[in-house]
Order: structure tokens, then C-alpha cells, then sequence
């Protein structure tokens, strides 16, 4: 079992930095849904006994991942209600549709309430690689809301990533590095993000160096927006850093026989009261009234 743990929690790990938190999970409930039609259980019994075993594992993995928990933990449900009828495959089958039927619902209701935000003239910046901003902007542009992108530059694999989603989508955009946009923060007029997670806490779980990106705007003035779907939410008591790894390389000197320490950290927990407004598939959220939403779900799960 914990092997097992091991070994998914780097799988997810890796997923989650190369495609983000909803493909991540996108990607394992289509992989389940593929297995089901090879899987050699003898009846409906025996394969629901399988899916509580990876759901314990799920539950397991660092970090946990609230939109997994979200989705299995429906799963689960709807396979021990079949999970005695003669049909049960077909119907395991029919949950696994609904829940990606469930994901595009929540991701639609997120897009509907992102326009209650006006983007016409307007520059935004980005600085994650969040596929619920990407699919924002996309929205904005095919709705034909003219406004302009900067891509505060950051890991060269995501900044090259919103680079071809934004060119793909011919929405104009510029480049900058991260640690230059005091020189351009007065032609901002809002800044959107995405995120892994919502903690008990009320921090965000996010991209690392977003917080001094968030910091330096929110003290400017300029509104900083997230967007964020509540089966995102970690609906249990979170561990103190339980979701940040901590990463030390042995480094060497270009020039010099100098060998030193490299840290660096997985993400940034950034307080939720930074954001001017919380777009979810729930509506648009002041901090405040994203606690009591959190709060509500928060005792339904327990």
C-alpha cells in the first residue's frame, strides 16, 4: 500500500505541474473509465472492493487532491448502489459519464460567472498556467471581447505553455519577466489566477512565486481574480505545509569551485483575502462570502 502511495502521489505530482489540476483529474477518471472494459473481476462485488482500495489510496496520496477525493468519493456511491445488479459494468460505465458530464456543468456555470467581470479594452496578466484561465480568456475572445494579455513570465515549460494557448486562440499578448512588472503594474487593470486547492485555512494553494505576484498588485489597487471550481476544495483538516514538497539540489558553480544548496518549493499558500472577487461554478465570491460557501460544503462532506 504504501509503495502503491508513493507511486501515484509522483505520478499526480507530475501531472498536476505539467497539465494542471482539472486535466490531472480529467485524465484519471478517462483512464478508469478505459481499464473498466479489461478489468477481470468476477462480478460487481469484487470490482467495487477494487475502487475502495484506490480510493484509500487516492485519500492518501501527498498531496491530496480535493477534485480527486470530490469525484471518487461520488463514484463510490453510485458503484455500491449497482454493485449487486447483473448490469453493474454498464452502469459503473453510465457514473463515470455522469461525473464527466458533472465536471463540464461546473466548468460552464465558472464561464457564465466570469462575465460579470469586464474585460473590453482592458489588460490582464497572467503568471500561472491555470486551464481554467486559459479557457476564460478563450470564452472572453469567442464572445468578442477585444482586451490584451501579459504573460508574467516564470518556468519556461508553463510560460511556453500560455504562450501556444494564447496564440492558438489569437489573443493578443506580451512577455515579461515576473521580476520586471513594477515597470509595467501601472498598465494593468486586472489579474487573473487559477490554483490547486482551498484549504480549511482559507489559502489558496497555488503556483510558487504567486504570491509576490499577488502581493505587489494588491497593494496597487488592481484587482486580482480566482478562478476556482468548488470541487477543487479540500474539504477536510488540512496538515500544516502538507501540500508544499520541499526540494534541495546540490549545485555547482559555473566558473568557480563553489558548491551550494538550491532550494525550491512545489507551490505558494496564498490567503484568500487577497482576491478581489472568487470566480466559481457557484458565482462570483467576495472572500467572505467564499468562507461561509466553504464552510457549508465543508460539513455536507463530513
Amino acid at each position: 500500500m504504501v509503495n502503491d502511495v508513493d507511486r501515484l502521489s509522483k505520478l499526480l505530482r507530475e501531472l498536476e505541474a505539467d497539465t494542471g489540476t482539472s486535466s490531472t483529474c480529467n485524465t484519471v477518471l478517462v483512464t478508469l473509465q478505459k481499464a473498466m472494459d479489461r478489468l477481470q473481476v468476477s462480478d460487481g462485488e469484487a470490482f467495487y472492493a477494487e475502487l475502495c482500495k484506490l480510493t484509500q489510496i487516492l485519500s492518501e496520496t501527498k498531496p491530496q487532491f480535493g477534485i480527486l477525493k470530490y469525484y471518487f468519493k461520488k463514484l463510490k456511491a453510485d458503484c455500491h448502489r449497482v454493485k449487486e445488479d447483473e448490469d453493474w459494468r454498464e452502469k459503473v460505465h453510465q457514473a463515470l459519464a455522469d461525473l464527466h458530464e458533472n465536471a463540464r456543468s461546473q466548468r460552464e456555470r465558472l464561464l457564465q460567472n466570469a462575465t460579470s467581470i469586464e474585460v473590453k479594452n482592458k489588460t490582464i496578466l497572467i503568471h500561472d498556467h491555470s486551464h481554467t484561465v486559459h479557457d476564460v480568456l478563450i470564452a472572453f475572445k469567442r464572445a468578442h471581447k477585444k482586451f490584451n494579455v501579459i504573460i508574467a513570465e516564470q518556468d519556461v515549460e508553463k510560460t511556453n505553455q500560455n504562450i501556444e494557448v494564447l496564440h492558438a486562440a489569437e489573443i493578443p499578448f506580451q512577455v515579461i519577466p515576473d521580476y520586471m512588472l513594477s515597470h509595467i503594474q501601472a498598465n494593468v487593470d486586472m489579474v487573473f489566477f487559477g490554483g490547486l486547492t482551498l484549504k480549511d485555512s482559507m489559502n489558496f494553494v497555488m503556483d510558487p512565486g504567486t504570491y509576490g505576484v499577488i502581493s505587489q498588485f494588491q497593494t496597487m489597487k488592481i484587482p486580482v481574480y480566482m478562478f476556482m471550481n468548488t470541487a477543487k476544495f479540500s474539504l477536510w483538516k488540512s496538515k500544516p505545509r502538507g501540500e508544499i514538497f520541499f526540494h534541495a539540489h546540490k549545485r555547482s558553480h559555473h566558473a568557480k569551485a563553489i558548491e551550494y544548496d538550491r532550494i525550491k518549493y512545489s507551490h505558494d499558500r496564498v490567503p484568500a483575502n487577497l482576491f478581489h472577487k472568487i470566480i466559481t461554478n457557484k458565482g462570483p465570491l467576495t472572500p467572505t462570502q467564499l468562507k461561509k460557501t466553504f464552510e457549508v460544503l465543508y460539513k455536507a462532506a463530513a
